[in-house]
Order: C-alpha cells, then sequence, then structure tokens
C-alpha cells in the first residue's frame, strides 16, 4: 500500500499540468486472434480470445483500459487500467511514465474439494510502474525502451508472484508501403523476465501487421521464441494470427459562453 500511495503522490501533480487543451481522444483496438498471447508474449492462454484495448484521454494524459476474454463463452480473464503521462515530449526525445493500477488476471488453481470442479479461475492483483524512453534517429527509424516493476496488491495464495521485473527493448521501424493502399508493419522485441529470486529469461518476439489504409481492418500475427528460459517455463515457440477492428474519435469540449 505504501508503494500505490507514493506512485499516486508523483503521478497525480503531473495530471494537474495536462489539463491544457480543450480536446479529448478515444480510440481502441477489438483484436479476435487464434491463440491469446498477452502483452507479455510468453504469457498465452493456448485458446482463441479476444483482447480489446481502449484509450481515452487529453493532451499528455489518458487511461487505457485492457481487457482479455476466452472467446468462447466470453469468460474474462485479465482486466488492467493503464495510466499514462507523457512527460517529455520532444521532436526526437520522448518520456513517459505509466503505471498498471489494478492489473488482474485470472489463473488456474487446483482444487481437491469434492463439490467443486477439478480446477478453478483465481484473479490475481497487481500493480506495476512503467518508465518509458523512446529516441528517433530519423523519420524511418527509432527505438523504444521500457521497464516494469511489478507487485502484488494482494496476496492471494502461496503461488502468486511477490515481485516481477520486466525490461523491453522495441526497435521501431517504418512501415513498408506494399502498394498504394496496402501498408505492411514490422515490430520486433527483445525483452528480459525475472520473477522474484529465479534466474531472468531472455526472450525474442515480433508483430507482423498488414493494413489496408480505406479500412478499419487489420491482420496481425504475433510470435516468441525464447532465447534463454531462465527460471522460468514456456513453449519453445508460440505464435498466433488475429483480426483487428481498429477506431479514433476525437472529442471537443463545448466553451461556455458568458
Amino acid at each position: 500500500m505504501k508503494k500505490i500511495n507514493l506512485i499516486l503522490i508523483i503521478i497525480f501533480p503531473l495530471l494537474l499540468f495536462s489539463q491544457e487543451k480543450k480536446e479529448y481522444f478515444f480510440n481502441g483496438n477489438i483484436n479476435f486472434n487464434t491463440n491469446g498471447i498477452d502483452w507479455i508474449p510468453l504469457f498465452s492462454r493456448s485458446k482463441p480470445t479476444v483482447i480489446s484495448s481502449l484509450s481515452f484521454g487529453k493532451d499528455r494524459f489518458s487511461v487505457n483500459p485492457l481487457l482479455r476474454y476466452d472467446l468462447e463463452g466470453l469468460q474474462l480473464w485479465g482486466i488492467d487500467i493503464y495510466w499514462n503521462y507523457q512527460v517529455i515530449r520532444k521532436e526526437k526525445i520522448k518520456f513517459d511514465l505509466g503505471l498498471f493500477l489494478p492489473g488482474v488476471f485470472t489463473t488456474e488453481v487446483n482444487v481437491q474439494e469434492e463439490n467443486l470442479p477439478n480446477t478453478i479461475l483465481q484473479p490475481w492483483s497487481a500493480g506495476m510502474v512503467n518508465p518509458n524512453f523512446t529516441f528517433l534517429f530519423n523519420k524511418k527509424y527509432g527505438l523504444k525502451v521500457s521497464y516494469y516493476n511489478g507487485f502484488p496488491i494482494k496476496i492471494i495464495n502461496y503461488d502468486q508472484f511477490k515481485k516481477i521485473r520486466l525490461f523491453f527493448i522495441t526497435p521501431l521501424i517504418e512501415e513498408f508501403n506494399i502498394s498504394k493502399k496496402i501498408t505492411f508493419q514490422w515490430s520486433p522485441q527483445f525483452y528480459t523476465i525475472k520473477i522474484d529470486d529465479t534466474s531472468t529469461g531472455l526472450f525474442s518476439a515480433q508483430t507482423l501487421t498488414l493494413i489496408h489504409n480505406d479500412f478499419p481492418i487489420s491482420i496481425t500475427s504475433v510470435m516468441n521464441k525464447p532465447i534463454y528460459f531462465g527460471g522460468l517455463t514456456g513453449k519453445k515457440f508460440d505464435w498466433n494470427i488475429a483480426l483487428n477492428y481498429s477506431f479514433n474519435i476525437n472529442l471537443v469540449e463545448k466553451l461556455n459562453k458568458d
């Protein structure tokens, strides 16, 4: 709780300086995929899912809910509320500070009681601090570096992590024009995961996206490949394919006339 209070003390003064414009934005992406690979690509559901990424904000500040459902029965298995403030917003250098609060995801737990199923979904709640630094070399290439420091909000059982640290390096590459209306995006990533006192794992991932400029629908594929598992386990190769629907809405606040 002390960590959360300290983070809020830092975040709220920044929000006061973000209320400069009377323009709001609301955008999002709804992803229907064959295998629910999460934003940490090592973790997946191994079944079809729906992932909704939404963002509502004003100027430098935004609130970004991330909702994840199993496609069968629309069972909710994860929800993150991600708060973000852009501290530095220059032409080549950007720095923003993010906070997952709360982050809730479910994990399967074995049950031995007669009146209950063999496994149940148990929700784990956590918070996570996330500074991001972006440098643009030119109009075509850049580099984004992200760090995540996570902690549980409430301990549910002994299997829940006590701390998690993530480090992402994401090269930024300009999209390729296949034709006048069709573009292709390639987004590679290298990242590390350290959970509690286990050894750090090193992984690579990439997202391929095919976009038609006249339609809000695109096709993506996420692939994940471990370089070194460390103290973690998972698939030696994981991937999915997805259909996306994206939207972007700008709202202007009406000023009261005296």
